[in-house]
């Protein structure tokens, strides 16, 4: 068995990333599971987490080093995204020039699909957003300022969309995301130099005549802060408001689909709404309403279903607390000791009909319960649909982490487990959690704070294993920016020759 799944893997790490990947031949039935993990040899060579119950993950591969003159190795590849079968991301030159590329996967496939010269320093393109058959995107050139573009994958295919602030000057726009074939997005409008400035929210199809104000939220508003939420065909979102009011809106794109839910008023001294996840019947989110202090609540859409969901520090004290993600019918957030660093782990149902009450699953412990000034908080977390992945990490006086580890839960005591530490000890690298079929890729350390490398996990501590070494010696390679396109997952990391650059690796079953 073992066989014939190397040479069929071999064979897709050679096809490249752009299509339908080729049939493999079935399984035999001479050898039963292995369970071991071979790290393999060579650059391309083959490896695979061998369980017939998960995918194989081929070791990753360098596909192309797109800044081969940057006298700077911290450029990189960035705003990857998947669009129409293939990986499309950006990339500055050391010149300033930005460029829009594409890859299938393979060197001779991954090629600059439009450049832009630059402007005064303002010309990166950024917010690569695919909507249907169209990526939107925001970029500057000399004679209309960063405006909304468009690019159906090809050179002739991109083009502006409409010039909203006519001629060289900027358009602030912000927070651009898909609702079924409909880009939405907010723009920003200054008024004098440290005046208030307004919001407003837009929608497009790609075409001067369909790009359009929906709403314009006044004087002093602001809907860049915060997270936004696709729900079937309606955008949740927040919108700050002047006197420390914040306020949860709803829109379908239309003027009179656009509707504010619920103002909060924290004050002050109180907290910004945080967080939107979806959760079946109802979306959830952290607010803080003056009365309650800050804490869990729950709209299904509605403003009469707009409604706490859960007090965990009754009156107007709040809860320190950090949502997470939905994974065995269960909504997950934590809730840190306001006394020390551990992190107690909830869930809440939400498979039913009706939300059930949050209940503690166990506690993450603070592994320096001695010291007084470590804190603690989630870095990352990601979902499989049955465990859910999250990342505390413990700080003290300095910027980087003390202790960062990766744990795993189903929602049960018993299957809240400690799997790898640590992961980053860096203070000027993000960790991703990133799953894959049921598989988890994510950076990790052997030991020390300088060996960051790609790492694998079935959500068993025997399973959770380096994937492999990408920058020798014991140094870090930083992958991150994991984006999954068909059969294959590229990323960008980090070694001496190239720098930061494109890498793929493989998943087959």
């Amino acid at each position: 068995m073992r066989t014939w799944k190397v040479i069929a893997l071999a064979c897709v790490v050679a096809a490249g990333c752009g299509g339908p990947l080729p049939e493999e031949a079935p399984p035999s039935d001479e050898q039963g599971p292995v369970e071991d993990f071979s790290p393999g040899d060579g650059e391309g060579g083959a490896t695979a987490l061998w369980n017939t119950e998960t995918p194989m993950l081929s070791r990753a591969r360098l596909v192309k080093d797109v800044l081969p003159d940057a006298s700077f190795r911290g450029e990189e590849p960035m705003n990857l995204v998947e669009f129409r079968g293939r990986l499309f991301f950006t990339a500055r030159q050391e010149d300033g020039r930005s460029q829009l590329w594409k890859s299938n996967g393979t060197e001779a496939g991954t090629v600059v699909v439009r450049e832009f010269p630059p402007v005064d320093g303002a010309g990166f393109l950024a917010d690569l957003t695919p909507v249907g058959r169209q990526l939107f995107f925001t970029v500057a050139d000399a004679a209309h300022g960063r405006e909304l573009w468009v690019s159906d994958g090809t050179a002739e295919g991109t083009r502006l969309v409409v010039d909203l602030t006519p001629g060289p000057g900027d358009s602030a726009l912000n927070n651009l995301v898909a609702v079924g074939q409909t880009l939405f997005f907010f723009r920003t409008i200054s008024t004098e130099p440290g005046g208030p400035g307004r919001s407003e929210l837009w929608t497009s199809n790609g075409t001067a005549a369909g790009t359009v104000r929906v709403r314009d939220f006044g004087l002093g508003t602001s809907a860049s802060f915060g997270p936004v939420l696709v729900r079937g065909d309606s955008l949740l979102f927040f919108v700050s408001a002047p006197e420390s009011r914040f306020e949860l809106w709803k829109s379908d794109g239309s003027r009179a689909g656009t509707l504010r839910l619920r103002t909060f008023e924290p004050g002050p001294q109180g907290n910004a709404p945080n967080s939107l996840r979806d959760a079946g019947r109802f979306a959830y989110f952290l607010a803080d309403d003056s009365v309650h202090g800050n804490e869990l609540w729950r709209t299904d859409g509605t403003a009469a279903g707009t409604a706490l969901a859960a007090d965990l520090t009754p009156g107007p004290a709040s809860s320190d607390l950090q949502l997470l993600d939905v994974a065995n019918g269960f909504l997950f957030f934590t809730e840190r000791e306001p006394t020390g660093a551990e992190l107690r782990l909830f869930r809440l149902g939400v498979s039913g009909s009706s939300p059930g009450a949050p209940s503690l699953v166990t506690t993450i412990p603070n592994p320096f319960p001695s010291n007084p000034e470590v804190f603690s908080f989630v870095t990352a977390f990601a979902t499989t649909g049955t465990r859910l992945f999250f990342s505390p990490a413990f700080f003290a006086t300095g910027p980087a982490p003390i202790a960062h580890q990766l744990w795993v839960t189903d929602g049960t005591a018993s299957g809240t487990t400690l799997l790898h530490q640590p992961l980053s000890l860096s203070d000027e690298f993000t960790t991703e959690l990133f799953p894959v079929d049921g598989l988890l890729l994510f950076p990790a350390n052997d030991t020390g704070p300088a060996n960051t490398e790609p790492w694998v996990s079935d959500g068993t501590v025997k399973g959770t294993r380096k994937l492999q070494e990408i920058q020798p010696g014991g140094f870090s390679s930083f992958p991150h920016a994991f984006t999954r396109v068909n059969g294959c997952v590229f990323f960008v990391a980090f070694r001496d020759d190239v720098g930061n650059a494109l890498w793929v690796l493989h998943v087959r079953r």
